[in-house]
């Protein structure tokens, strides 16, 4: 067997029985024969989801690549203090970093928000992008949970729907009163990042009729992946 720390870690969209063979589907089987380039009879690691990570072997059967998940190796409970970010779509290498920093920190759930100033674009075409960069971010960052991508709404619609007085609500913004400990006391955030330009002075009077916080992140101006990993960081307390 390889040293743990070498082996490679696959999340699969089975559902995971120690003993029972897997059948990798075309994606999977590509990634780990022609990327990883694993070996016959050789372990990687591969994780569902439901917070539990297994010792697999693989296996080359034909034309088939088969996992024998041997042992159950991590378990991990789910983070009790839940975070939404509601981060507002941004120019593609941006919002793409927005959403690979925010999966190796364990955001809970994604949504993609349409702003008066988001980056314009067909974005219903990005979603299995994003998706796939989830996967890859969780991977990496030895994380067992992914966060869930949202369906992409408009701002008005997003703010109307947020009822939930259980979540503490944050928009982080250039012009906002200064962050306190209050702010990080909660079980559950719903954080809002906006797109390069920031928000529009409509955009925030209708946070504020719908009890959004809103909050700056200090005396410096932050790129909108940058203010999407402050604020994760902040609350998180890392």
């Amino acid at each position: 067997m390889l040293q743990q720390n070498k082996i490679h870690r696959i999340f699969i969209n089975n559902n995971i029985v120690i003993g029972d063979d897997i059948v990798a589907d075309k994606y999977v089987s590509n990634h780990i024969r022609n990327v990883l380039r694993i070996k016959n009879n050789q372990d990687i690691k591969i994780f569902n989801g439901d917070g539990k990570e297994y010792i697999s072997r693989v296996q080359y059967e034909d034309k088939y690549l088969i996992m024998k998940p041997i042992e159950e190796s991590r378990r991990v409970a789910r983070d009790s203090h839940k975070i939404l970010l509601a981060q507002c779509i941004s120019k593609s290498k941006s919002m793409d970093l927005a959403i690979q920093k925010s999966s190796e920190l364990g955001v809970d759930q994604i949504i993609p928000i349409i702003s008066s100033r988001s980056h314009p674009g067909e974005h219903n075409k990005k979603i299995s992008h994003w998706k796939k960069i989830i996967i890859h971010s969780t991977e990496q960052s030895n994380g067992l949970y992914l966060p869930v991508l949202n369906n992409i709404v408009l701002l008005e619609d997003f703010l109307r729907e947020q009822k939930n007085e259980a979540i503490y609500k944050i928009c982080f913004n250039t012009i906002g009163r200064e962050f306190e400990l209050r702010d990080k006391s909660h079980e559950s955030h719903a954080i809002l990042i906006g797109p390069e330009g920031g928000f529009d002075t409509e955009e925030l009077d209708l946070m504020k009729n719908n009890n959004w916080n809103i909050i700056s992140l200090g005396d410096r101006i932050f790129r909108t992946e940058t203010a999407c990993i402050v604020a994760q960081t902040i609350l998180r307390g890392f």
